[in-house]
Parts: C-alpha cells; structure tokens; sequence
C-alpha cells in the first residue's frame, strides 16, 4: 500500500504551523502542482514565498529559487531549516567547501529547495551542471526587476528569458510584490511564460497607518516625533544621499539610541556588518538609502519613515511595505518638499538628454504618480490601491491621515483654487511653482517686480497664508488635475478640467497641511496587548532572543512578534495548546514549546494568572477599517459626559484624557448626534459673539475657516475650545 501524498493544507501547518491560506495561497499552490507557468502579485506580508516552498514539499521534489539578494537567501533558508524543511543556497559568498557539500546534497536528492542568483545561474557552468538534476519547478522571486517598466529594473534578469530554453519542459512560476499591469505583462513576456495564469492579490495592507508631513525647517524633530512614538521598536528611515545617512544616524546615536547606516558608499563588510545587526537586534533604527531594503525579511519593523520623496509610487509601495510583515499595526510616515521633485526630475531630463532612454516613460509616470500620492487629498490606501488598477469601498479607512481628519479641508476651497488659477493666467502661464506661490503671497523680490507681477489683482490675493500652504495648495491642484506642470522647468499651466473650475463648474478638495507630525495620534489597533499580556510578551521576547543568539539567527525566525502576541493572549503551557499558537509547526513544538511554556508558566505562577485561554475566548483580532458609526469605548463614556453637560475639561479630568483627546470626542459627539445647538457647554453671550465674529469673517474671501482669526478677533479671550464648539454646530445647523 502507498503512502498517500500530503496535502499542501497539511504541510502549511506541519511545517509552518499556519492553520489556513492567505488570500490566492491555494490558488498559486495549485498552480505549481498543475506544473501550469504562473505569475503571483501579492503585498509584503502577503505569503508569497509559501507559495512554492509548500509545493516543493508537498510533491517532494527539487524547486530552483532565483532571488536577487545573498542577505535574503540566507534568512530564508535559516527559516526554512528552523521549520524542518530541507533547504540550502549557492552563492559569492560561500567558500568552496560549502559549495561542495550543497553540492553533494543535491547529488544526492536531499534539497527541496535551492535559492540560486540570476547572476550565477547565467554562467555556463551552473547551468550545465543544474541541467543534470531533477529540477520540479522554477519560482522567481522579485519578478519585476525583469521588465523596464518597472521601477527596480535589472538587466542581469534579461538573462532569465533563457530559463525556458534550457528547461522547457518545466514550469516557471514569478512572484513579486510590486507590479503594475503593464508590469504584469512585460514579465510574462520577458520569462517566456506559457499561457501563464495571473494571479493578482489585493495591493491593500490594512496594517499599515500612512501619514504624509511636508519638511519643516526642523525636519530632525519631526523624525525623532515618530521615532519617540515607537520607543523600543524596529524602524527604518529612508534618506535620499550618503550625506544625509551620515547625519541622520549621527544625530540619532546623539540620543542613545540603537541606530545603523547603510549606503552604496559604505564597504561590503560595513554594509553586511549593519544589516545583520538591525536584523538581529529585537529593537532599533536603520538609517538607509534604497541601497538597502530589497527582501528584507524581518517581519517586525513597526515604523517606516521615508526622509524625503522616492522616485516612484512601486518604490514607495514596497519600501513602506517592509513595515509591519507580521500582519501588526505599524506606520508609515512620507516627509517631502518640492525640492526632492525637482531633484528627480532633473535626474530623469538629464537620463534623457544623454541617450540613455531606456525604462524613462514608465519612471516618469511612476514620478507623477509618486508626486500625486505626496499632494493628494484622498485616502492614501486608496490611492496606492487605485494606481496598481484596483479599487477599495468608498469609505473612510481609518488607517491614513486623511480618514483620520488629521488634514482638514478648507471651508472655501472653489474661492481659493479660484483665486490660484486666476494667478497662473494672469502671469502668462510662464513661470514655476515657487514663483507662483510668492506672487499670491504677495512677495516684494526683485524678479516679481520685474515683471510687474506686483501690479496684478492676484498679487498677494493669499498674503495671510504661510508661502509653504499655498505652494501645498497648488500641488493638489496639480495632482487633481487642474494645473500641469510641464517642460524642463516645471512651468504651470492651467488645464481644460482647470478652466472649467475658473468657471465654477467644478469643486476642488482642498486641505490644509501642517508640516509638524507632533499632534498625530499614535496607531490605534485592537490587536493591542492588555499591560499584563504586553508584559509577557516582552518576556517570551528576551527568550526568543537567547534562542536567536545561540543559533546566530535573527529573533523573527524563531518566532515571529505575531507568534508571541497570540502566545501573550493565550497563555499555553502545554504542547496541545501551545500547538494552536500561530506560526507553531512540528518541528518549532519540538525544539521550542517545552522552553516558552515553561517561561509562560512561571510567568504565570508568579502573577497568579489563568492559563490555556480556549480560542473561543481568546479569538485571533482582526484588524477592521474604522466605521464611524462604531463608538469606541472611550468615546461612549465620553459621550455620556457630554449629555449630562460636562464640559471638555471636566470630561477630561473624569476620564484621565488628555484634553486635546476629549476635545476630539466632544466634535465626534456633535457629529454623531447632529447637535446644532452648543448651549449646554457655551454660554449664551458667548455662543453670540463667536457667532457674530464668524459673520464678518465670513465676508472675507481669504478667511478659509481658520480658527486663529476668530480667536484674535474676540481679543484672545475665548478659549478655543469653545470656538470648535460653536463652529461645529454651526455645521450641523447648514445640514438641517
């Protein structure tokens, strides 16, 4: 009687202890063990290295891995060995020796899976010698490097092509994270692909909380605002040049603070040297330029922060995608100003300008579509989503700082955009952003007066505006479409959809932007620990981190912080229950459960804390958009002060909230409830003269809805928190 083939369902938990299929995991599987050529788009995060590493066991054959990377080979295949899989690498790196034994491995059928780099398998040698063996299928990892449309084009992956001359009769399979369909279909292309099947996940990652800050003169604070929310916790900032690294990481070690560089110009040992550290170290901040990223495996980076403009959107969706790996929040923070544009933009016109025109349409469109993110006025998850041909529901996510109302728009907008493309006409539609912005802000410098430019009726028409809003105002003119920037040096011109908006047939959005990032509040998620479970987890962290230490592997390859989570919450001291733990395989209860029950047991004993919670009670939390209709449990409690007349500062004190906090509740409550009437917290005379103040602003085309002029205008005597108050109800009286 044969032994019946397992089924990759089996293997998923057996090897690597995951009870169920991500999204399109079946699917790719199935592909592979129909020996059907495929190609995989799933997001960072979304599982698809399991999608030819479960085949290559569940058929028990040899699969040839292609990975750009030596650094992501061997976490890979040191995950792969942890979880009982046999697998090894061939690459630079090794000495002889160690290729001798990989090589006698494969003589002997001991491998299911050899990774391989594109540039070693285009020598002679190799490919006659992989011509000998029993290969099952071929799977290419970071598939888009191969077509030049794509933003990470590589020409040693041109060479790929010959796969299917060499190996006709086995199947290849691509994978990657970041392709657009043009992208999709220059790789099928590229790799000879037989009627392949395409399988494209959702580009979406929920986790992530995407925030975008224009640079501030002090643009060092405002990193160290994020790095501050993420103490104790993995990052990585991404600089635009060597210089800025050097400063940055500087600064940061300034603060006592774990912090490595790494760039291009750093020696091959330094820049090894660096990432092994911030790969093994649990806690701490690579300070990076996008020298450094590709196949980074490590699956707990809770903040990404990009120091200045990427070059591309698929640059930006992949780099900000290494947060958060494990499926727990994380943020992502894009700082920027028009400078970083102008600096790609030139490098693109002088590519051009020299020959060298390869891949430059498809980087110039990914350049605008990268630009419209950074200016953009609708939720960033959507329009990540949207550029890569895909579309999310048409609700406030919850999990970017426009759905978060983080960037209020303007009270105006039609009267302002009005007033800016009434500008460009009027300066013959000659002339760049910066000088369009000092001449609505009114500015005296000698070129404006050169040109007469102060004796035209929009000439400081913005005078009570920063420079740096209007010129964040004209790029969301720009990337809605209104305004094109054109030529060498960027001059603005006014649309057809701009013309009709002059004529007030369209509405802009537009939003006021703040440089600073302090008043963000840090990532929500119900996936937080409770103190005592957090407490836990930092503990089975410290094991973990033993473990790595002794096994020279970085902590997330024992076990991931998504593992350790669900062991704070469960509490299993036994191997039945430890075995429900996501990410707990065969060979991870074996060589690790006695270790961590044993640790959560004491922990336990000692505190007197129940143990085995039943999945029932503690369920796995999913991460969930935000409805606004769903109060949270502060906001209840908060709700019931606001009716019985609390006001925010006494709602505050009841409920230990920062008042800034419950004054964001008081407004929710007023929108939940359409309030129109603001008496139970302002008094009557006051409600008249905020009331009577917002009448006259009103007149005032340039007034925008500030609170500020409100304020100085009632002599500095009303506290603002009174003013939103009445403004608030005041809006929900228009919706009456």
């Amino acid at each position: 009687m044969t032994k019946q083939q397992p089924t990759p369902a089996a293997i998923l938990k057996q090897y690597w202890g995951h009870s169920g299929f991500l999204p399109l995991q079946k699917e790719a599987i199935d592909a592979v063990l129909k020996a059907q050529d495929s190609l995989l788009v799933l997001p960072t995060g979304g599982g698809k290295s399991a999608c030819f590493q479960v085949p290559a066991i569940t058929i028990n054959c040899l699969a040839l891995v292609i990975s750009p990377l030596i650094a992501l080979m061997k976490d890979q295949v040191d995950a792969l060995k942890l979880n009982g899989v046999a697998a090894a690498f061939i690459n630079s790196s090794m000495t002889a020796a160690e290729k001798l034994q990989v090589t006698n491995q494969l003589k002997a059928r001991a491998l299911n899976l050899l990774y391989i780099s594109p540039e070693k398998l285009a020598q002679e040698r190799s490919l006659n010698f992989l011509q000998t063996l029993r290969i099952g299928f071929i799977a290419i990892d970071e598939a888009h490097c191969i077509s030049q449309w794509g933003h990470d084009f590589r020409p040693e992956y041109r060479q790929l092509k010959e796969l299917r001359r060499h190996f006709p009769d086995i199947s290849i399979h691509a994978y990657t994270a970041t392709a657009t369909p043009e992208v999709q279909r220059d790789i099928a292309v590229q790799l000879d692909l037989e009627n392949p099947v395409f399988l494209i996940g959702s580009f979406d990652r929920p986790n992530l909380t995407y925030r975008v800050r224009r640079k501030s003169s002090r643009h060092f604070a405002q990193i160290m605002e994020v790095v501050r929310r993420h103490q104790q916790e993995s990052g990585i900032i991404y600089c635009q040049s060597r210089r800025e690294v050097e400063i940055i990481a500087g600064r940061l070690t300034e603060e006592n603070l774990a912090v490595w560089p790494y760039h291009a110009g750093m020696a091959d040992h330094e820049r090894k040297r660096n990432q092994e550290a911030f790969i093994n170290h649990e806690s701490g901040i690579m300070v990076a330029t996008i020298a450094f990223g590709m196949g980074v495996d490590k699956s707990n980076i809770r903040f990404v922060i990009h120091s200045g403009l990427p070059k591309a959107l698929e640059n930006y969706q992949q780099e900000s995608g290494r947060a958060g790996r494990d499926g727990l929040p994380a943020e992502c923070l894009l700082f920027h100003n028009n400078a970083d544009l102008l600096r790609w933009q030139r490098a693109l016109n002088e590519a051009e300008s020299s020959g060298n025109t390869t891949g430059i349409a498809g980087a110039a469109r990914s350049l605008k579509a990268m630009s419209d993110y950074a200016h953009g006025v609708k939720c960033r998850h959507q329009t990540l989503v949207n550029y890569f041909g895909q579309t999310l529901p048409d609700k406030p996510c919850g999990h970017c700082d426009i759905c978060l109302d983080e960037m209020p728009r303007i009270a105006e907008p039609l009267i302002c955009a009005q007033k800016i493309l009434s500008s460009i006409v009027r300066q013959g539609e000659n002339f760049g952003l910066n000088y369009s912005a000092q001449v609505l802000k009114g500015s005296q410098e000698q070129r404006i007066r050169a040109n007469r430019h102060e004796q035209l009726s929009t000439w400081g028409i913005l005078k009570n505006e920063s420079l740096e809003q209007i010129k964040n105002w004209i790029d969301q003119l720009i990337s809605q479409d209104f305004i094109r920037r054109e030529g060498e040096y960027q001059i603005l011109s006014v649309s057809p959809a701009g013309r009709r908006l002059l004529r007030g047939e369209i509405t802009p959005i537009l939003i006021r932007v703040e440089s600073d990032s302090g008043s963000q509040a840090p990532v929500k998620t119900d996936t937080t620990l409770t103190t005592i479970e957090l407490e836990l987890f930092n503990d089975l962290r410290a094991l973990r981190h033993e473990l790595a230490t002794d096994r020279k592997v970085p902590p997330y390859v024992i076990f991931s912080d998504a593992a350790l989570n669900d062991m704070a919450r469960r509490r299993p001291v036994d191997p039945a229950t430890f075995n429900l733990v996501k990410g707990v395989g065969e060979t991870k209860l074996k060589d690790f459960g006695r270790l961590f029950t044993e640790r959560i047991h004491k922990f336990c004993a000692e505190r007197e804390l129940s143990v085995n919670y039943p999945l029932a009670q503690k369920a796995e939390r999913k991460r969930k958009p935000r409805d606004k209709n769903h109060l949270s449990e502060s906001e209840v409690k908060a709700f019931a002060c606001f009716a019985a007349g609390l006001s925010i500062k006494e709602t505050a004190a009841k409920l230990n909230r920062a008042l800034s906090t419950t004054s964001s509740y008081m407004m929710t409550y007023i929108r939940h409830h359409n309030i129109s009437d603001p008496a139970p917290w302002v008094e009557t005379t006051v409600i008249q003269e905020i009331n009577e103040t917002v009448s006259e602003l009103e007149k005032d085309p340039e007034w925008g809805g500030r609170l500020k002029p409100i304020f100085v205008k009632l002599g500095e005597r009303i506290p603002y928190d009174k003013i939103r108050i009445v403004l608030a109800c005041r809006r929900e009286q228009v919706k009456k």
